[in-house]
C-alpha cells in the first residue's frame, strides 16, 4: 500500500524492553523516562524523524495491543478531519465504515492539528503520542517544560523531573530539523512541500524555528504562561522576559 491508503507508520507507537520500538528509516536521539503529558507519567524520546511520549504502564513493557488497535481507530478520524474542519466523532464513524481507510493523509503533515498525533485507547485514555518533527514551528523550554509549538496552531507542553535534560532534547530537534527526513521513507525532503523520494505532501511552506523564543514573544520563561508578541511582562504571573 502507499502512504495514501495506509496507517503512517510514524503514528503508531510500541515499545520493548529498551523503551520506543523504531522504524527502520529512524535512528533514536535521546530519552529521558520522568516526563508527564497532561498530568500522566510517562517517557519520551527524540528520533531524527518523530517526538514521541508514551504513558507509563503498570508495569513497563511492551504496549498493550489494545491501546495500539484503539489509537489507530481514533487517528484516522483526527486525519480525516484535518483541515476539513469536521469533527472528530463524525469522522470515526466515517472511517470505520471505510474500513480506516487513509486517503486524508494527502493532506500535508504541517496543517495536521494536534489530535492527529494521538493514539488513545478505547476509553478515549491518551496512550502515546508521535509529532513528526516536520510537524514541529517552534521547541522551547520554559522552567521545567517543554513546550513545542505545531505549525498548524497550538501546543503540547511536557513537563520534565529533570529540566536539565530539556537543552538537549532542544538540540537534537535542532539537528533533526536539519536533516529534514520525511517520516514516511526517511528521504532527506529538506522544507520541501512533498518527499522528493515517496511523494508525500509534508510542508505548505515555510522553514520553522526550533530553539529559544525571540525576546518579548512566545511563553513566559517564569510560568509558561502564552505572551504576545511586544510584551515583556507576563501577564499572569508579571515576571519580565527580556
Amino acid at each position: 500500500m502507499s502512504y495514501l491508503s495506509e496507517r503512517p507508520g510514524f503514528l503508531s507507537v510500541s515499545v520493548s524492553g529498551s523503551g520506543l520500538s523504531t522504524m527502520g528509516h529512524e535512528s533514536k536521539m535521546i530519552r529521558e523516562k520522568d516526563v508527564k503529558f497532561d498530568g500522566e507519567d510517562g517517557s519520551l524520546e527524540v528520533t531524527d524523524i518523530r517526538i514521541v511520549w508514551m504513558k507509563k504502564p503498570s508495569r513497563w513493557g511492551a504496549v498493550k495491543k489494545g491501546a495500539l488497535i484503539g489509537g489507530a481507530i481514533l487517528g484516522a478520524a483526527a486525519l480525516a478531519s484535518a483541515g476539513r474542519g469536521r469533527g472528530v466523532g463524525d469522522a470515526l464513524a466515517r472511517g470505520l465504515s471505510r474500513g480506516l481507510a487513509y486517503a486524508a493523509i494527502g493532506v500535508a503533515i504541517s496543517s495536521w492539528n494536534q489530535d492527529s498525533y494521538y493514539n488513545k485507547d478505547k476509553d478515549g485514555n491518551t496512550e502515546s503520542i508521535a509529532i513528526p518533527v516536520l510537524a514541529i514551528s517552534n521547541a522551547q523550554q520554559t522552567g521545567n517544560d517543554l513546550i513545542v509549538e505545531l505549525k498548524s496552531g497550538g501546543h503540547m507542553r511536557f513537563s520534565f523531573r529533570q529540566k536539565k535534560v530539556i537543552p538537549s532534547v532542544v538540540a537534537n530537534l535542532t539537528s533533526a530539523r536539519e536533516q529534514g527526513k520525511c517520516p514516511y521513507c526517511g528521504a532527506r525532503a529538506g522544507h520541501a512541500a512533498s518527499c522528493p523520494n515517496c511523494g508525500a505532501p509534508i510542508d505548505t511552506g515555510g522553514a520553522p524555528t526550533v530553539g529559544p523564543a525571540a525576546t518579548g514573544g512566545g511563553f513566559c520563561t517564569n510560568c509558561g504562561n502564552p505572551m504576545d508578541p511586544g510584551d515583556r511582562f507576563c501577564g499572569k504571573c508579571g515576571h519580565r522576559n527580556d
